[in-house]
């Protein structure tokens, strides 16, 4: 199927070449000749002149030759006519009876030399008209007074004098007619035979000068028509040569304005017209493809980035097209394509394989969506593009319910969606990896760095992204200070600043300029009333446009990351507020219990130890110490004769020791802030591993992970510490007593770590002497 030309993949490349045009263009080839004949030079039309005029001299001296070859068969004539009458003189005179063919004769011989005569006198004149050869020098001389009238004056006096001799003998005067043939008839018959003589030698040499001429005359013609042939020609050839030139150049220009500048495809103009000429061949479809985020791009990156971004997707769809149909760009972010010879179905394979080349892995959206609509028959573009269109918002649409239900934490096709997803990041490490992580990937920039205060310098404490090692090493092996270079200026002026060039600008440092750091964008990070950070994007080995966008969306960045700063720092204020307020309360129940003094700190800090190498962290550690804090917050409602007796308790004191945890549970309950684990260390610190706890009676696994972890501190903080009661144990034999009971009444993965925490950590109290090893621990140790 014939194809319109398709763009040269150089207009991609290089788009936007100025189009001039010098001068009229003509409208056709034609016009190009015209051109090129009217342009002739003077001697071009000299030549023209010259080989017609010697077509015409050449004319006329055939005509010339031509008259005196009449003029000899006239003379012939002539002369043939009067020896007709010569014969019919002799006859007469001779005396031999005249019948009446005689007669006949003789009036025909007279008609015919007054017609003879007439001939003759117009030969004359018509010699008078041609060439005057008689201007020669070499023509042959003629005897005085013999001319073509003489000639017709002797004839007509020839035949006078023979009708009157015929006359005399017709009337029986025979003497009288040989008298008259002797005097005069004889003398005109020998005069005309002498002029009839000369004349024609006369005529055949003028004949033949006049051929001979004629031939000259007629080889010049012809060198000249060569000539000028030759020349007209050239110049011909020059003209057609210019007039193609100025048609393709006039083709290109129309199709330069048929075409989008920046990409090289066909605009909505040179679409309209291809689609006339294709929907004619038969079928086709249609494809309309809008890109989901140019706006995005454009905004973040500039119009360079977007400029790229729609010569990527037009090379991309000239990739899967060409040679099957076009591409033409008929908007902003709007492509369309005609794929001649396709079914809808096809045509949808021929678009998918284009998003297939431009689609990034881990991009929430494709590039672009697409629809598709069938011509059949006459069918006008715009209907054509209208039911494109509606299949087109159908595909987005479902492209964005895709997305949402994936979900996941990428950047969406808008900045609002990405703000959004900023706001639910809580913590600085949440801030500093994936939030970071996101604002470089949006803005396209090759690596982000965040720099820590410390003192009056500034340090490296974050560093992601693809960057070269020289770089890495420039960050890493120097502090910054405000004054200095570009980061010192952030720090300084507590305000972003940036660079599009970097190594052109001011304050530009030699260590990153050799890195090769092309454009950057640093923020300062303001939290407690100063700036504590500096939050920086690069871009390596290009540059890149900062756009106020990409300074608002980095400024959030910070100011997000500043927030989290400053809310960990109120949680901790908070925190350490009640954790000081519950280890004080920890530690009034100590003394009602008769406790070792220290005890709750120390059960808080070596739960949190454990906990943390159980890949506890942030709120479940600090629930961990709340309810250490508040394990024993039942005994308040414990009588003091059965906490405080001295002695073993008997089995009803026993039942209401027990109920302890569950009545430390309904008071813990009451109070507002405290998290479910710090309850669940409260009711269940008690609760066995076998089963055989309480006060649930809960088992393995079932029993809260935060009470398991402080079962196994508390019980070996009350082996190794003197109570009323008992003596303190050594480290050796508390750890032995645990191990004994792994499995039995404490977890053995937590009793693993623990004794690997102790070991590891080289408690104080392990260097103590080894007392004989107790039975069975007291009640009041809190097992």
């Amino acid at each position: 199927m014939p194809r319109p030309p398709s763009p040269a993949r150089s207009a991609l490349l290089a788009p936007g070449a100025a189009v001039t045009r010098a001068g009229r263009w003509p409208g056709s080839l034609s016009g190009g000749l015209r051109e090129g004949l009217l342009g002739a030079p003077w001697w071009m039309f000299l030549l023209v002149a010259l080989t017609l005029a010697s077509m015409s001299l050449s004319v006329l001296v055939i005509r010339s030759a031509s008259g005196h070859q009449r003029t000899l068969l006239l003379l012939a004539d002539t002369t043939a006519l009067t020896h007709q009458l010569e014969a019919l003189d002799w006859r007469a005179i001779s005396g031999e009876p005249l019948d009446a063919s005689f007669w006949l004769d003789l009036d025909r011989c007279v008609m015919v030399s007054r017609q003879r005569e007439a001939e003759l006198r117009r030969a004359a004149a018509r010699e008078n008209r041609l060439i005057p050869v008689s201007w020669l020098p070499l023509r042959p001389t003629l005897p005085p007074g013999v001319t073509l009238p003489a000639a017709a004056v002797t004839l007509g006096e020839y035949r006078e004098a023979t009708t009157q001799e015929l006359a005399l003998i017709r009337q029986g005067d025979r003497q009288a007619a040989r008298e008259l043939d002797a005097a005069r008839v004889d003398p005109l018959s020998e005069r005309l035979g002498v002029m009839i003589s000369a004349l024609r030698v006369r005529q055949t040499w003028d004949a033949r000068v006049s051929l001979q001429l004629a031939a000259l005359l007629g080889i010049l013609t012809l060198l000249i028509s060569l000539v000028t042939v030759t020349l007209l020609s050239a110049r011909l050839r020059r003209s057609l040569q210019r007039a193609r030139t100025l048609e393709r150049e006039g083709q290109a220009q129309r199709e330069r304005e048929e075409r989008d500048s920046l990409t090289g495809l066909w605009n909505r103009g040179g679409l309209a017209r291809q689609y006339v000429h294709w929907a004619g061949l038969g079928p086709l479809s249609v494809v309309v493809l809008d890109l989901n985020r140019l706006k995005v791009i454009n905004d973040l990156g500039g119009h360079a980035a977007g400029d790229a971004h729609l010569r990527r997707v037009a090379l991309a769809l000239l990739e899967v097209t060409e040679p099957l149909g076009l591409v033409a760009r008929w908007g902003g972010d709007e492509f369309v394509m005609l794929l001649p010879a396709l079914d809808a179905g096809q045509a949808a394979g021929v678009a998918g394989r284009a998003l297939a080349l431009l689609e990034t892995p881990g991009e929430p959206l494709p590039p672009f969506a697409f629809g598709v609509s069938a011509v059949q028959g006459v069918s006008s573009l715009e209907r054509s593009l209208a039911l494109a269109d509606a299949a087109m918002y159908e595909h987005k649409e479902g492209q964005r319910r895709d997305a949402e239900q994936r979900g996941g934490g990428r950047l969406g096709p808008s900045v609002e969606e990405f703000t959004s997803r900023l706001e639910q990041l809580e913590t600085p490490q949440d801030v500093l990896g994936e939030g970071l992580m996101l604002a470089r990937q949006v803005l396209d920039f090759h690596a982000s760095v965040y720099l820590e205060r410390t003192g009056e310098d500034f340090v490296l404490r974050e560093l992601n992204g693809d960057l070269p090692p020289s770089a890495a090493r420039a960050l890493t092996e120097r502090a910054y200070r405000a004054g200095t270079g570009l980061t010192g200026q952030v720090i300084a002026d507590s305000a972003a600043h940036w660079s599009n060039d970097y190594p052109d600008h001011p304050g530009a440092l030699d260590a990153w300029v050799q890195a090769g750091l092309k454009s950057t964008l640093l923020v300062p990070v303001r939290y407690g009333g100063r700036v504590m950070g500096v939050l920086g994007l690069l871009q390596f080995g290009s540059w890149r446009v900062v756009t106020p966008q990409a300074r608002r969306l980095t400024e959030a960045v910070a100011s997000r990351l500043g927030h989290t700063f400053e809310r960990l720092q109120a949680v901790e204020t908070v925190r350490s507020a009640l954790q000081g307020g519950l280890l004080a309360l920890g530690v009034a129940l100590e003394e009602r219990d008769l406790e070792t003094a220290g005890h709750t700190a120390r059960v808080v800090d070596l739960s949190a130890q454990l906990g943390r190498q159980l890949g506890l962290h942030d709120a479940k550690l600090d629930a961990l110490r709340q309810g250490a804090s508040l394990h024993d917050i039942g005994k308040l409602v414990i009588p003091d004769a059965i906490l405080l007796k001295p002695g073993p308790l008997d089995e009803q004191e026993w039942q209401v020791m027990r109920h302890h945890a569950e009545r430390g549970y309904e008071i813990a309950h009451r109070l507002s802030g405290l998290m479910p684990a710090t309850l669940d260390v409260i009711r269940s610190h008690h609760e066995r591993w076998d089963g055989r706890g309480y006060p649930d009676g809960l088992a393995g696994e079932a029993i809260p992970l935060a009470a398991r972890i402080f079962a196994v501190c508390d019980v070996y903080d009350a082996l190794t510490h003197v109570r009323p009661y008992k003596e303190a144990w050594s480290h050796a034999a508390a750890i032995a007593e645990i191990r004994a009971q792994s499995g039995t009444q404490f977890d053995p993965q937590v009793v693993e770590q623990f004794v690997a925490l102790i070991e590891g950590s080289r408690h104080p109290d392990a260097a103590r002497p080894t007392p004989d090893l107790p039975g069975t621990p007291d009640t009041h140790s809190g097992w």
